[in-house]
């Protein structure tokens, strides 16, 4: 178990010390679950009151915190400084380059150096990996699909023929990226034709895609995922749609095809977007929205999303919906009384 002295600590994150610099760490933990002999990571005033109620060794506080703890290190940014420890405390095991006995690659292949594959994979017909990808078990990788460096592929994900996917992405375990878009022609009498999706799916650099996700191969064309893009676990992306730069798209929400989101939007949980939507860049959604119109930028929720501060307004007045009815009702029986009706 790796320790760092609290003025290793104070250091590495170029933060003020109090209290005693040989004091030595071992892990990061919640203020709740800290144990003496590690480091709690506080964000806020509130917080740092229920220092007392912690059984922590030392602290990092905001730099403006007023704060009684013995062993303290004050930081500009705690949030940022949480990350800088996570890093230190708990960094990425060595990767080791290894093709497993049990994996099935190609020997039309292309594969770069420092490689790793694990048992079970299977790498189809002219697939390029570059260098550096780490590609777990069971990852299914169809024929002319190719993966950029220092990509990490977790496990059971399967991406469909030619698919292309960028450079320092992740893809965690469970994802289909590549299945048929969903197309169909209504024929007579009531019968429906698979329209054939003959496009692929691209993703752009330092991409990272959740647990059980879902992005469909266009009709023609491409279904894009731009570069920095973060989505969570059990989202499902339609066809020909395009997702822009450094947007985050959180579970469970479902984006129709052929949907244009700008740049740095976000979707919070189950947000639902109907096709032939265009989100202007720095859209957000507010949870369990629908989106059934072009919309932004600027804060939306509701259904169907709206600006939140009309979308509040309205929330704020369902509750009074059965006495408002109620007294309409009653209004109109003694309006129809006065004209005698």
């Amino acid at each position: 178990m790796k320790q760092f002295s609290l003025a290793n600590i104070a250091e590495y994150l170029k933060g003020r010390l109090s209290g005693d610099p040989a004091l030595l760490v071992s892990r990061i933990m919640t203020m709740e679950e800290a144990a003496p002999g590690d480091l709690a990571v506080v964000f806020d005033a509130r917080a740092a009151a229920r220092i007392r109620e912690s059984q922590a060794s030392a602290f990092v506080l905001p730099m403006e915190t007023d704060s009684m703890a013995e062993n303290r290190i004050q930081v500009a940014r705690p949030r940022q400084a949480l990350i800088q420890l996570l890093h230190l405390f708990y960094p990425e095991p060595d990767k080791t380059p290894l093709i497993h006995d049990f994996a099935v690659v190609s020997p039309q292949a292309d594969l770069g150096t420092g490689i790793s594959i694990g048992p079970g994979a299977i790498i189809e017909n002219g697939v390029i990996i570059d260098d550096g990808c780490q590609i777990h078990a069971n990852v299914c990788i169809g024929q002319g699909s190719r993966i950029g460096e220092q990509t990490e592929i977790f496990p059971n994900v399967t991406i469909y023929p030619g698919t292309i996917i960028g450079k320092r992405v992740r893809i965690h375990g469970g994802t289909v990226i590549g299945s048929d878009g969903f197309g169909y022609l209504a024929l007579d009498p009531g019968k429906l034709e698979k329209i054939p999706q003959v496009g692929c799916v691209e993703i752009g650099d330092d991409v990272e895609i959740g647990a059980n996700c879902t992005i469909d191969r266009a009709t023609l064309g491409a279904t894009r995922i731009l570069s920095g893009v973060k989505i969570d676990n059990q989202v499902q992306i339609g066809h020909n749609s395009e997702i822009g730069q450094h947007s985050i798209i959180v579970a469970q929400s479902g984006i129709s095809g052929s949907v244009r989101m700008g740049a740095h939007c976000v979707l919070a949980g189950q947000v639902g977007v109907s096709d032939h939507v265009e989100l202007k860049p720095g859209t957000m959604v507010g949870a369990q929205s629908g989106v059934i119109r072009d919309i932004g930028p600027g804060r939306w929720a509701g259904y169907p999303a709206m600006p939140v501060i009309k979308a509040l307004r309205a929330y704020h007045l369902l509750p009074e919906l059965p006495d408002l009815h109620r007294r309409v009702r009653e209004l109109e029986r003694r309006v129809n009384e006065i004209k005698g009706e």
